[in-house]
């Protein structure tokens, strides 16, 4: 299998911002392209985290620091306004003003759980997110779907622990989502009816017992594949990002963030010099000697690929 090293892309400044990256997006604000991701928390105890972007023309870094732990974010069709998942709540961020507009909350009032990834559905009218257990204990999280239109929030599963990846396809039979829980280690393939919200059992996708760490984030990784993020708590020389067929469940290839064993979410995206994977890694309480071997955990990855496209970014269409 093909292994491609990724090469630092933004170095963290501090610990704070480096403890738990997560999400990145390709975003527009003020007619400037940039990648976007958060930093869920800035510490193990804390209650709030951040939005980052890093600007393509001239690498300029900006902060949006928020009242709560941002989960997800996804781009939407009003410029320069994301969707946040934070907290118990989604909304909206404008990232010229940093105004946080909440449209929804979920029916959970445990001081446990908090929104974690997400990402929209194929046409842009819905988004399904999920939850976790912050002592990543007990199945108390669950996975929601979030419609525009009526800013309503439903539970499509429970019994979930830590919500994560997700992707959508379709097929003959209508639309199909991808979902990791990640202490299940497992890609798990639901039918997806939007309509009647709900999602039906399908079996398993990817089966990932055997792999030492955990599945994190995944993304679209274009003719029916999806790339998986792996969380490895161990001392490593590298993390890793590997992509599967989602039809057979094999790996097709990986890349690896050397110094940087605790991988939490791909994102592929359109440059002037072809399509890169971009991975954002995590420290999460790592201990200082862990992180003397791993110095390089808290920063965001930039990898090449020879893929000619990449697939198509969905949007929040509020429109």
């Amino acid at each position: 299998m093909r292994s491609t090293p990724a090469r630092p892309f933004v170095t963290a400044d501090d610990d704070e911002d480096r403890f738990l990256p997560e999400g990145p997006r390709a975003v527009t604000v003020g007619g400037r392209d940039a990648v976007a991701w958060v930093n869920i928390q800035t510490a193990a105890d804390a209650t709030r985290g951040a939005v980052h972007l890093r600007f393509w023309d001239d690498g300029e870094l900006a902060v949006h620091n928020l009242p709560s732990r941002p989960g997800f974010i996804a781009p939407t069709d009003r410029p320069g306004v994301l969707l946040v998942g934070m907290g118990k709540e989604v909304g909206t961020l404008d990232l010229e003003t940093n105004e946080f507009v909440p449209l929804a909350a979920i029916p959970d009032d445990s001081p446990r759980t908090i929104i974690n990834d997400g990402d929209v559905v194929p046409g842009g009218k819905a988004v399904v997110f999920g939850t976790k257990d912050t002592k990543f204990e007990g199945p108390i999280a669950h996975l929601y779907l979030f419609t525009v239109d009526d800013a309503k929030i439903s539970v499509l599963r429970d019994g979930q622990v830590c919500s994560n990846g997700k992707v959508f396809a379709r097929d003959a039979k209508g639309l199909v989502l991808f979902d990791i829980d990640t202490p299940t280690k497992t890609v798990a393939r639901y039918r997806l009816d939007v309509a009647a919200r709900a999602a039906t059992p399908d079996g398993v996708a990817i089966d990932l017992k055997g792999e030492a760490a955990f599945p994190d984030g995944m993304r679209d990784g274009g003719n029916g594949t999806a790339i998986v993020a792996f969380y490895d708590p161990a001392i490593k020389p590298a993390g890793r990002a590997v992509r599967y067929d989602l039809a057979t469940g094999a790996a097709v290839e990986e890349w690896t963030t050397p110094g940087a064993p605790r991988v939490t979410c791909p994102l592929l995206l359109k440059r002037p010099d072809g399509v890169k994977l971009v991975l954002t890694t995590a420290t999460e309480g790592m201990p200082a000697a862990d992180f003397a071997a791993c110095p390089a955990s808290g920063d965001l990855f930039i990898a090449d690929t020879d893929m000619e496209a990449c697939p198509v970014q969905e949007v929040v269409r509020f429109g």
